[in-house]
């Protein structure tokens, strides 16, 4: 009998080992999962990162999306006269407003966004953000900020996210300086070596991310 209940206990404890370890690496994958997951949004406003948009572009090149760069006007006085904790505030509700894009939103860093849009009309889909952009944000001082949005769009390329990210960008940076707000990529106008010179131009940040060609 004392045989019998050794061998139950001795079972039971396997069995507990066994149990705790399938434990173990459950929690361990998700945990990882999460992990993985954080390392593609963005902490403040919970948008696609980088790797995050590059995942996305590798789910959505199929159908081919067309793709969006946001550059918001008029933030820095936003920092300057109401301090940066009101700043974070303005991307963050300007983040929510990007959620409403058929596709997938992202935010680059600063107060730069980027979009792949999967709309049969896109500059209909891009004037709708941008009137949303323009929307008063109510700070909790009482305080009211504004900014609107320089969007530059452009079909996917077959060279890769980063061509098309390229190219967008090109575009905006059109439309801030004619003041057009919304510019769709035409290679005959937009010179992407013109818009290099801005003293940032973060989307070019992202080749290493993205690659050419996925």
């Amino acid at each position: 009998m004392s045989d019998a209940i050794a061998s139950c206990l001795l079972l039971i404890g396997v069995l507990a080992l066994f149990c705790w370890d399938r434990y173990c690496l459950y929690v361990a994958r998700s945990e990882l999962a999460a992990l993985q997951r954080a390392a593609r949004r963005d902490p403040l406003t919970g948008l696609a990162n980088r790797a995050g948009l590059a995942d996305a572009w590798t789910q959505l090149a199929p159908v081919r999306p067309w793709v969006v760069v946001v550059d918001l006007d008029g933030f820095k006085p936003v920092n300057d006269n109401h301090g940066h904790a009101a700043g974070d505030i303005v991307l963050t509700a300007v983040a929510h407003r990007l959620r409403t894009v058929h596709g997938v939103a992202a935010r680059l860093g600063g107060d730069e966004f980027a979009a792949l849009v999967c709309d049969p009309d896109p500059t209909a889909a891009a004037r709708q953000l941008a009137a949303a952009i323009a929307a008063p944000v109510r700070l909790p001082s009482g305080a009211v900020a504004s900014v609107t949005a320089s969007i530059g769009l452009a079909p996917a390329s077959p060279a890769g996210l980063a061509a098309a990210l390229a190219d967008a960008d090109a575009a905006m940076y059109r439309a801030k300086t004619t003041r057009t707000g919304i510019a769709v990529f035409d290679p005959r106008r937009d010179d992407h070596a013109t818009a290099d010179t801005r003293p940032t131009v973060r989307v070019r940040d992202l080749a290493p991310a993205v690659g050419v060609g996925r």
